[in-house]
């Protein structure tokens, strides 16, 4: 019932934006809600916040990067002619070592197991928390929080990033862009790299690497994954969680009137206008909302 409604009201609100009738008289004027810059056809461009949530969040990417970044190089004795790495997909061999764990194909049950045990556990957590996954540890997130404090160190803030785009190139500005693409694409051959290590020796393949011996199919794979890490977090961003990712789509399944959700409800109420003139519209006996239409919440969410 929460979902046909949500639903229902945001297609009536799109009906009531589509006319240009003008307010009767004695009624307050209908502001429409500042559209965002996606609906501008422009990119997204977030304002960076402060604040408990988003130092929990930062906290929650160091941990994701570092158990990505580290978890290669964690060393696992299995005794002679066995791989010393703890975590390791051995294609040659057909096994995927998991710590004590050895994994063959005819162990895919084990595997199956562990993706639904992990689905029921999204599933419980989304439906009693909101979206966790989505907000905190989804990959995409994590990468393209990171690439957007890049670009938030070099270009400055949302403010600042505004004007840059459609302005005139600059020796300063080209040196801000030349600086961010740089850093992303060390962040994704880093990414890559360090996606490689899980299908090879890590430590071995970092020599390799120093002294210019790394093979041409580690090569290729590497640029691979850093150019796809480039794309979806640089440029891409909310395109992924938009157009590509299922999860969204799943959501609105298990979702229930008690689920956390990020919605201006119905029952705040419209007209959506300052907190000064809704004062003066209640006391006018004309209908006025809670939300002040400020567009904060446009400004600060990436998608």
């Amino acid at each position: 019932m929460a979902i046909t409604i949500e639903i229902d009201h945001a297609r009536t609100r799109r009906a009531a934006q589509g006319q240009s009738q003008s307010p009767a008289r004695g009624q307050a004027p209908v502001r429409k809600p500042a559209r965002s810059p996606c609906q501008l056809g422009g990119p997204v461009v977030p304002q960076g916040v402060k604040g408990p949530i988003r130092r929990l969040k930062w906290l929650i990417l160091m941990l994701t990067l570092s158990v990505y970044y580290v978890t290669p190089f964690i060393r696992w004795n299995r005794g002679p002619n066995a791989p010393g790495q703890a975590v390791l997909l051995d294609f040659a061999h057909g096994k995927l070592y998991l710590g004590p764990a050895e994994i063959w194909p005819q162990d895919l049950y084990l595997i199956t197991a562990a993706m639904l045990l992990a689905t029921l556990i999204l599933v419980l957590v989304n439906a009693l928390a909101g979206r966790l996954w989505c907000g905190f540890a989804c990959p995409q997130t994590v990468w393209t929080d990171l690439f957007l404090l890049v670009e938030r160190l070099v270009e400055g803030d949302r403010r600042q990033r505004l004007k840059n785009i459609g302005a005139p190139l600059t020796t300063k500005r080209v040196a801000q862009i030349a600086t961010k693409h740089a850093l992303w694409m060390m962040i994704a051959l880093l990414t890559g790299g360090t996606l490689i290590f899980y299908f090879t020796d890590a430590p071995e393949l970092v020599r390799d690497v120093i002294h210019g011996e790394m093979s041409p199919t580690a090569l290729t794979w590497t640029l691979v994954f850093a150019g796809t890490t480039y794309g979806l977090a640089g440029f891409a961003r909310e395109q992924v969680c938009t157009f590509m990712c299922p999860w969204p789509r799943l959501q609105g399944a298990i979702w229930d009137a008690e689920a956390f959700t990020v919605n201006y409800r119905d029952y705040r109420g419209e007209v959506r206008m300052s907190a000064k003139k809704a004062a003066e519209a209640r006391s006018q006996g004309l209908p006025a909302g809670d939300c002040v239409d400020c567009g904060a919440c446009v400004a600060v969410c990436p998608i």
